[in-house]
């Protein structure tokens, strides 16, 4: 950074050099200025309005740079109208700067609840892990996938933690299982507030029952109680198909939601105070993207500058891998990008309450700094479930389920329109796209349509 002299020595110094003030001027008021003297000559400003003190303060160290500057400006003339457009902009900055969010680091402390650690789980099936961790790292494709193992690791902690507060043997047995099947379907998720879905309980008994197969020491009565408890969710999570696609067809098909989105990037313009406008144009953008983006709940991950860039005429995805699927092998980049159409959902988070004109700089600047995608106000990042909380706040129900609207919408297109779904989806298994297209679909479809064309014959018979 620099001294003094230094940028005294600079030639847009020379002229106010000797000025009385200038010895008066604390190191950081000496630097606000003469930042802002490089602002004006790299946007040849001559009359400077609040919005360009407002950029200055976007682009370089925020409300103390600017109110560095203000204190500099009053010492050389108390009664400079431009001092007046700093107050505004600094108004600005200092309101979005106080806003209270939630950081995305969550609890700087965590402390286990719901499970116990792997290191902390029986001695033999610590060994068991083991073995399937060297058999998979050495090319067994019948081991499982190491995501798999770490997952089947979280279930055997969560079912051993149960274990130990009833005071049974830590081992898999009839009333060991009993009595975490009362503690999962009676347990509320801090995240939602809500009974666990039926997706996590069938989750969570498949990696038991995948872990008793793999250890094979068990009676053929506990396998059989195990893959019976397993058929049984497996049926209670196809059952919830029908509640999914109900409010599939109350948010409508991608091109509704993105229409939606609009409105309210419409609307956030004319939010008050700055925090607000913020906010809001955070939440039209995570309403927007997944209905063109359908990933999956990974969007604290999308960082301008490490994951996002600007390139030419959009933004596109670089070095981004999705993250469920992150120590697969063969692993592939995303090859996404943010269509031009859509890009303006992505320019007012990285514009805000700026002046378009700012657009370019500010976007190397987000790039520059590794700004994540959604910031708070205050510039912390947001909570890593934001989007799907966002979605189920206006849609009742998560992101996840755009997924779901995409194979819905273009699978009337039969299997072109399959394809076209898995690409955007980023799906490269016809099985996975398959288990987003459930063999009752085509009922429920039918059942909705039906009642469309019946509310619609209501309301062109009282129009008689």
């Amino acid at each position: 950074m620099a001294n003094r002299f230094r940028i005294l020595a600079k030639p847009v110094w020379q002229d106010i050099s000797s000025h009385p003030v200038i010895p008066t001027l604390s190191l950081d008021q000496l630097r606000a200025l003469d930042a802002f003297f490089d602002h004006l000559g790299q946007f040849a400003l001559t009359d400077p309005l609040a919005e360009d003190f407002l950029a200055f303060a976007s682009l370089g160290d925020g409300v103390s740079q600017l109110a560095h500057l203000h204190a500099a400006l009053t010492m050389f003339d108390a009664a400079d109208p431009k001092l007046a457009a700093i107050d505004e902009a600094l108004s600005l900055v200092t309101a979005k700067k106080q806003h209270k969010g939630n950081s995305s680091k969550g609890r700087v402390h965590y402390t286990r609840s719901v499970s116990v650690a792997p290191n902390d789980l029986p001695t033999d099936w610590q060994a068991v892990l083991e073995g399937l961790r060297i058999r998979r790292t050495a090319g067994d494709k019948r081991a499982p996938a190491s995501d798999i193992q770490a997952r089947m690791a979280q279930k055997l902690g969560q079912y051993t933690l149960v274990m130990r507060r009833e005071g049974l043997s830590e081992e898999l047995h009839q009333e060991g299982l009993t009595a975490f099947y009362a503690d999962l379907s009676t347990r509320i998720s801090s995240r939602s507030g809500e009974p666990l879905r039926p997706a996590t309980l069938r989750a969570t008994w498949e990696e038991l029952e995948r872990f008793a197969r793999h250890r094979s020491t068990y009676s053929d009565q506990l396998m059989g109680a195990l893959r019976q408890t397993l058929k049984t969710l497996v049926d209670e999570e196809a059952n919830t198909a029908q509640l999914k696609y109900g409010k599939l067809h109350g948010i409508g098909r991608p091109p509704d939601i993105i229409r939606d989105a609009h409105d309210l990037l419409e609307k956030a313009e004319k939010a008050v105070p700055p925090s607000k406008r913020h906010i809001q144009r955070n939440r039209a953008a995570a309403f927007a993207l997944p209905a063109i983006l359908p990933l999956r709940r990974e969007w604290d991950k999308i960082i301008f500058g490490k994951t996002l860039f600007w390139d030419t005429d959009r933004y596109r995805f670089r070095g981004y891998k999705p993250g469920k699927t992150a120590l697969l092998d063969g692993r592939r980049e995303f090859p996404g990008s943010i269509h031009p159409m859509m890009s303006r959902f992505v320019d007012a988070l990285v514009l805000q309450d700026n002046n378009p004109r700012y657009l370019e700089v500010l976007r190397d600047h987000a790039e520059n700094s590794k700004r994540p995608l959604f910031v708070h106000p205050n510039g912390i990042p947001v909570a890593k479930n934001y989007v799907t909380n966002v979605w189920r706040e206006i849609a009742g129900t998560g992101a996840q389920i755009a997924r779901t609207s995409m194979h819905d919408y273009f699978g009337a297109r039969g299997e072109e329109g399959v394809r076209m779904a898995m690409i955007m989806c980023n799906q490269h298994s016809r099985d996975t796209a398959d288990s987003y297209i459930g063999s009752s679909v085509g009922e429920h479809e039918l059942e909705m349509v039906s009642e469309d064309l019946l509310d619609e014959f209501e309301a062109l018979s009282a129009m008689k």
